[in-house]
């Protein structure tokens, strides 16, 4: 057993970020142990983890660091691999493969993917003079297809680990397991901040969101201008929003310019009053 745990810590000690990630998992108080695969020990899979973390509860997930430009494919048959085995995974993305923060940025599939997979954010880590931290990228969408508004997180800490299930419609479409390594509170934190991101990046287009109290006439008007049903999911609303917006934008309608703006911006306020309603992000 000693020698198996020597062998980890020798094979981790090979890569400084992998060994950084190890230690930075090994202090958070659900994880039993963080290693890395040692070559000729693990049953043969085509996607090695750099990292394994095993909670106390049982749960195992698997830390894949993307160092260049993905394809699609690749990133699912990752994920397959570890689902079949009941493993969660976690993909954590070099800092140079991912947009700066900036507003109306296209962003590749692979990162859109990403987004979608872990719920409105891609894992990544910056250098600072402390030395390396574990970092949230946050996609914002824009009216515009594969548009978004591009914030980072910087002070993320890790203060839960957990493995989800989680069933994809859009980009890496199929049933998952996860890794959550973001607690309650964190999440709630940035439900917020997303809120105050969407008023600090406006723009042409946008507007501060609207108070969350709001009549059952005025929201299910709201909802019958998106075109769905007042009891449709989040995930439904969001498509139907960026279904209608892609049809009306002025950049790409038919319409005059000015009869696309006032649909638009009639769209992004129906959208944000039923977000806000819910507490959606």
């Amino acid at each position: 057993m000693l020698e198996a745990s020597y062998a980890h810590e020798t094979v981790c000690t090979v890569n400084p970020l992998i060994a950084w990630l190890r230690q930075t998992f090994i202090l958070v108080p659900d994880v039993k142990q963080a290693f890395c695969e040692v070559e000729g020990h693990a049953v043969f899979q085509s996607h090695n983890a750099d990292l394994v973390v095993d909670t106390w509860m049982g749960a195992r997930l698997h830390v894949h660091l993307i160092r260049q430009t993905p394809k699609i494919r690749d990133l699912k048959a990752t994920l397959k691999d570890n689902t079949a085995r009941s493993v969660g995974t976690l993909f954590v993305v070099a800092p140079e493969l991912l947009p700066a923060p900036s507003q109306g940025v296209k962003v590749e599939d692979w990162q859109e993917a990403l987004w979608w997979l872990n719920d409105g954010w891609i894992y990544s880590y910056q250098f600072s003079d402390d030395g390396l931290r574990l970092i949230q990228v946050h996609l914002t969408p824009t009216p515009i297809a594969e548009h978004f508004d591009v914030w980072h997180m910087p002070d993320f800490t890790i203060e839960s680990v957990a493995v989800r299930s989680r069933d994809l419609y859009q980009g890496l479409k199929g049933q998952w397991f996860v890794a959550d390594i973001a607690s309650v509170s964190y999440k709630r934190k940035i439900n917020q901040e997303r809120r105050n991101q969407r008023f600090h990046y406006q723009s042409k287009y946008t507007h501060q969101p609207r108070s969350s109290a709001l009549p059952s006439d005025r929201l299910a008007a709201y909802f019958d201008m998106l075109g769905v049903s007042p009891d449709a999911s989040e995930r439904d609303v969001k498509s139907a929003f960026r279904r209608l917006a892609m049809r009306y934008h002025p950049d790409v309608s038919a319409l005059p310019r000015q009869e696309a703006e006032r649909l638009i911006k009639e769209l992004l306020e129906a959208y944000e009053a039923i977000k806000d309603h819910y507490g959606w992000s």
